[in-house]
């Protein structure tokens, strides 16, 4: 008799997210269980057809999915076409998304729907399913498993999320009942045991993963345990991991902040959800915040200038009207976060505010992700002139690329809201919202921008723009608002380094000094990445020009350094050109005195080759061929090792 196969799938919203939920119910399983049981990823940008297609492939007696807001209309679709076409195989539904009003879902042919926690339940039906049991349709699945006795999600290692986020939770619950939020429908908060969590950490730290995201809701609800975990990290730092908590900034107490202090600049990374800072809409939302302390101690983490800060804002929560809402956005942009998300507010199904829109005049999408349209605080009209505010936040504080015009704009409008309302302005009157851009139309609109509202200081912007976008790339050919006023000397520029005059001190400007106009030049790494690239200042003269005497010692070192890395290369070149001519003229003598009179003196096809090419032919063969075979492994071993001449 064929063993029953349960196909377990997961639809991500991108590519590089993977799926604990689906991870965590397989290995909850036994040994035995886990034989029935086979897990399939997509994403939400693959075509129908190829998800079913894969689905086919296993094939299955039970299908089971993993929904949730970004997913549930494609399995939606996905149960129409199976339940028309396969009406034998069971669907087994399951997460958030499915877990409140989803009566609809056995209209369109879902047999089974599990409800909040899934790995006891799941595990149930995986037993049903080997015993062949038959499932009642319309039947509802609920039941929580200890957290401690959920195995680590990972026992075989991390080759299936390779390129991929890793996700791992420490805890379950949220002490907070926010009421925009699913974790406000479920009560208390239960922690993994120390021991165990430490020794997943070291898995994490062994492995020298890119990222892992810690997924608690609050994580530092219970200080005791965030503090083990934190210190553990800081002290087992490996130099590579980055961990990304969610937390609650207005808990952080003196202690926790000169912890925090010590770790390496990029272990951690912090998402705050800040919402809102109306007294009035954080209590409608029951969100118990110390606004003025959160924000605090936002500046003091900032001061310690290691731990990369996101937060967030939500359009759209009860007596947040259009003014409240630009009130806490400026406030917000004070502590200038090197992220600052502007979200709107979701009906989540099954959260407080969903039941309660009505009562705030409360419109939304009536298909996920729920979003909201207008309130009684609010219009449709201010919703979607802040989302296009949202864009310009996105495009141009959120992505890197425009940090000192971006941070020079800040000090010269009256608030970050008036700044990024009239870049949305600006930015739909020239009909830039209709087509995606490349980074260098950008560039040119923040010039087009400086030049609308703040003409008297065009030089200064066009500096300021300038040195951002080396910061980028190494740029050869500049828009032609730079290219009509400075010219780079390509002497001074190789593939891994480049140096440009400016007439601002703008590096200076950066690191704490005066912004002033004085001739200064500055250095580009570019063999580093470009989150990690840097700037730094260099000589103050340019280069090769010999008769110019150098004001400091650093200068002359900063030159000493550049021609020493130029001598270098300047050899290799001599030598490799040196190694092909003997080449050559090896080939030559050898071919012309010895190969050729043997091969002429010989009979057979050889010779009778040679006759029908010429001599002349195959001895240019016979010479070239080495000297090209040499130039070609060179090439090949320059370009490998990052090593070949530049100039």
């Amino acid at each position: 008799m064929k063993t029953p196969k349960i196909l377990l799938v997961a639809i991500n919203a991108k590519y590089i997210h993977s799926a604990l939920g689906v991870y965590s119910l397989y290995n909850y399983l036994s040994p035995e269980e886990k034989a029935h049981v086979e897990i399939k990823e997509f994403t939400v940008n693959q075509s129908e057809e190829l998800i079913t297609s894969e689905i086919l492939r296993a094939p299955p007696d039970v299908l089971a999915f993993s929904c949730y807001i970004w997913n549930i209309k494609v399995i939606e679709s996905l149960i129409e076409t199976f339940k028309q076409t396969k009406p034998d195989i069971p669907i087994i539904l399951g997460g958030p998304e499915v877990s409140f009003e989803h009566e609809y879902l056995y209209n369109l042919g879902a047999d089974i729907i599990v409800q909040g926690e899934g790995e006891e339940p799941f595990k149930k039906l995986v037993q049903k399913a080997i015993k062949r049991e038959a499932f009642i349709k319309g039947e509802t699945f609920t039941g929580c498993a200890p957290l401690e006795s959920i195995p680590f999600t990972y026992p075989s290692g991390f080759d299936h999320t390779k390129n991929r986020i890793i996700y791992y939770e420490t805890s379950r619950g949220c002490v907070n009942n926010c009421a925009f939020c699913l974790s406000s429908t479920t009560k208390g908060v239960c922690f993994l045991p120390w021991e165990r969590v430490k020794s997943e950490l070291d898995i994490f730290l062994t492995a020298k993963l890119p990222q892992v995201k810690f997924i608690d809701r609050t994580f530092n609800s219970h200080k005791k345990h965030a503090m083990q975990i934190w210190q553990y990290l800081i002290e087992n730092d490996n130099g590579i991991t980055n961990f990304h908590f969610e937390i609650a900034g207005d808990t952080l107490d003196d202690e926790t902040l000169a912890l925090l202090s010590t770790a390496r600049n990029g272990l951690f990374q912090f998402e705050i959800g800040v919402q809102s800072v109306n007294p009035q809409t954080l209590a409608a939302i029951n969100r118990k915040t110390d606004t003025e302390k959160l924000l605090e101690n936002i500046k003091r983490l900032k001061h310690a200038n290691n731990i990369h800060i996101h937060l967030d804002l939500i359009v759209g929560l009860p007596f947040e009207d259009y003014e409240s809402f630009k009130h806490s956005f400026n406030r917000v942009f004070e502590v200038r976060p090197h992220k600052l998300q502007v979200g709107f507010l979701k009906f989540l199904k099954g959260s407080r505010l969903r039941q309660q829109a009505a009562t705030f005049g409360a419109k939304y999408k009536k298909e996920p992700p729920y979003e909201v349209l207008e309130t009684d605080f609010i219009t449709f009209e201010q919703v979607n002139h802040i989302k296009k505010i949202e864009h310009m936040v996105e495009t141009f504080y959120g992505s890197k690329g425009f940090e000192s015009c971006v941070r020079y704009f800040l000090e010269k409008f009256s608030s970050p809201f008036e700044l990024f309302d009239l870049l949305a302005q600006q930015w739909e009157r020239e009909s830039k919202h209709l087509v995606a851009h490349k980074k260098a139309v950008l560039y040119t609109f923040l010039h087009d921008f400086a030049a609308t509202h703040l003409p008297e200081e065009i030089m200064l912007l066009k500096e300021l723009l300038k040195y951002d976008m080396l910061l980028q790339e190494n740029v050869r050919t500049f828009p032609a608002w730079i290219d009509n006023y400075y010219k780079p000397d390509n002497r001074l520029i190789t593939r891994t380094t480049a140096i440009h005059s400016f007439e601002y001190t703008i590096f200076s400007w950066q690191n704490g000094g005066e912004l002033k106009q004085e001739t200064n030049h500055v250095e580009y790494n570019y063999s580093l990445a470009i989150e990690n690239r840097r700037a730094r200042l260099s000589c103050d003269s340019l280069l090769f020009d010999n008769d110019k005497l150098f004001e400091s010692e650093h200068d002359k070192g900063d030159l000493r350094a550049i021609l020493r890395r130029d001598k270098n290369e300047i050899i290799k070149m001599a030598i490799s050109s040196t190694v092909f001519v003997l080449i050559v003229v090896g080939a030559w003598l050898c071919t012309e005195h010895l190969i050729m009179p043997r091969l002429l003196e010989s009979e057979g096809v050889i010779s009778q080759v040679i006759y029908f090419l010429g001599a002349d032919v195959v001895a240019g063969i016979f010479t070239w061929v080495p000297a090209l075979v040499f130039v070609s492994v060179s090439l090949f071993i320059a370009v490998k090792n990052g090593s070949y001449p530049q100039h």
